[in-house]
């Protein structure tokens, strides 16, 4: 939907009726015309009487999924009226209008093509355009899996998979692991040398860590509860487990897990991936250049910018979400028959109705820890789920939660900063909901019997491995395997965690990032470093 008209210095006022009533038959709320209007009239004056242009040609298109722009042309000489003009002062009447673009400049650009000067103004960008991309590239996958399941043969399906989706899509997957060190690893800094004190570090560090490791253990509880509740009757034999064949356990220990989270050198833990030693080094060095000041200004300044620029690198790499969804479907389609998917959709239903438990806990802390309400979370958490159920990873989703978290909810950056980071790596929600529900299904199609002990493991183990599990997709597959081969569980049920991963990976993701972000809000409360007007706007 596009529609054109011609403005000169005669039919202005004219014209701005008409701009007027084109953005309110596009749904333009009131605020958003008003300030395109005064933009299109300062752009027209300026291309009118710097550019010498005779007439202007204003446009104003409705595109996909709600935006709304204007494009403006006028022919003449190479002029770009988006440039500050810094030599005039406050009693210059041109200095206010100057002003209204300084304020705007993110919602314009201009470009010199065929002897044409044109600007073109953001007046509404997509809404959740990620979202509606990836639902869409998800959809797409799902159909083009059939197709190719029902009319290729599996050997060209297996060729396809091996030589054109599997490197994109581990292209991707490097490049995300690629960021995700330097990203806690900066995100930490900046967010501990925000602070004032390395003493406060100190105590809203354990506030942070009590708040984690008590919504952890919630999450293992339900989880358990709920695994118990579904699967006790009725679940389905994939085999049975003799004593020869069991596979060898699981040597955990906590001694030996806390000895190793601090390195031996600086560059194996970014190099290996290790975050827990990644942040170990971040929480070192931060509170070294907090307590150093400003005599290592410039230090402070590399860090702070070293963190702006790998959110970038962030933010760029997930502009390819949707294409990665799409080959995500067609290997589950392709991957899975029609009866593994059945049997896995008690799984699923365990997982959300857990997760739907831990929103309960979330509300309940908000309200009488943090004493706010809890209803503006529940309102503004969704709109964060677009990026961690597309990408299952939290240390992906991480610049978009600390965004949300100063943007959306008030938090101090001061909190988000630091506590974000810590959650990617110690606080698993959605993990330690899924784990335990997927081991007790996986232990009884095998014929385990779960009784007390073995929850008191299953417990004890979901609770550790969360701790440490890396944020990224399939770590959960990973922990998994590792508590039921505890059981004499073969590791080939990996091919089918990895298939059902797919879904329940996202939907683990999503409320690990909304545990990361609940207890942010209730730590930022109770330290008195939460915005009230952001967080009820």
């Amino acid at each position: 939907m596009a529609k054109f008209f011609w403005m000169n210095t005669e039919n202005f006022s004219d014209m701005q009726e008409t701009l007027d009533d084109l953005l309110k038959q596009m749904k333009i709320e009131q605020k958003d015309a008003l300030r395109a209007e005064l933009l299109v009239e300062e752009i027209f004056w300026r291309m009118v009487n710097f550019g010498k242009a005779a007439q202007v040609k204003v446009r104003v298109e409705k595109k996909f999924f709600g935006k709304v722009q204007v494009q403006m042309t006028a022919e003449g000489a190479s002029y770009n009226p988006l440039v500050e003009i810094s030599d005039w002062d406050e009693n210059d009447e041109e200095y206010y209008r100057t002003l209204i673009l300084k304020a705007n400049r993110q919602k314009m650009n201009w470009l010199r093509k065929n002897n044409f000067n044109v600007v073109t103004i953001n007046v509404r960008n997509e809404k959740n355009l990620q979202l509606k991309l990836t639902l869409a590239g998800m959809l797409g996958g799902i159909l083009c899996g059939f197709f190719l399941k029902e009319f290729v043969s599996p050997e060209t399906v297996a060729l396809i998979g091996e030589n054109f989706i599997t490197p994109i899509y581990t292209m991707f997957m490097h490049a995300l692991k690629m960021v995700i060190a330097p990203v806690i690893f900066f995100s930490v800094i900046c967010g501990i040398i925000g602070m004032n004190a390395g003493a406060s570090v100190g105590r809203i560090g354990s506030k942070l860590v009590g708040l984690y490791l008590f919504t952890s253990v919630i999450a293992s509880i339900i989880g358990l509860s709920i695994a118990k509740l579904l699967f006790s009757n009725g679940v389905p034999q994939l085999g049975k487990i003799s004593g020869g064949a069991a596979a060898e356990s699981y040597d955990f220990s906590l001694i030996k897990f806390i000895v190793e989270i601090i390195p031996s050198n600086l560059v194996s833990p970014i190099a290996d991936g290790n975050l827990m030693q990644v942040i170990f080094i971040a929480v070192l060095f931060g509170i070294a250049l907090n307590s150093l000041g400003n005599k290592i200004r410039l230090i402070r300044e590399f860090a702070k910018d070293c963190n702006e620029l790998f959110m970038k690198i962030v933010t760029m790499i997930i502009f390819f979400v949707p294409l990665i969804a799409f080959f995500a479907m067609i290997n589950l389609v392709t991957g899975m028959g029609v009866e593994i998917v059945l049997m896995m959709g008690t799984l699923i239903v365990a997982e959300l109705v857990g997760c739907g438990a831990m929103l309960g806990v979330y509300m309940f802390l908000i309200r009488f820890v943090g004493k706010i309400s809890p209803l503006p979370f529940l309102k503004k958490i969704p709109s964060l789920w677009a990026v961690p159920f597309a990408t299952s990873s939290s240390a992906v989703t991480m610049p978009f939660t600390m965004n949300l978290c100063t943007k959306k909810m008030g938090v101090s950056p001061k909190i988000s900063s630091f506590s974000i980071p810590i959650g990617v790596t110690i606080n698993m929600d959605g993990n330690c909901v899924y784990m335990p529900a997927a081991v007790i299904m996986f232990l009884k199609m095998y014929g385990v019997e779960v009784d007390l002990n073995a929850l008191m493991i299953i417990f004890a183990m979901t609770v550790a491995l969360s701790i440490g599990a890396p944020a990224v997709p399939n770590a959960s597959v990973i922990c998994i395997i590792t508590v039921t081969a505890i059981f004499g569980v073969p590791t080939d049920i990996a091919g089918i965690l990895f298939c059902i991963a797919t879904i329940c990976d996202r939907i683990v993701t999503c409320f690990n990032v909304t545990g990361d972000v609940a207890a942010t809000v209730t730590l930022a409360r109770t330290e008195n470093l939460t915005d009230e007007k952001i967080y009820f706007s």
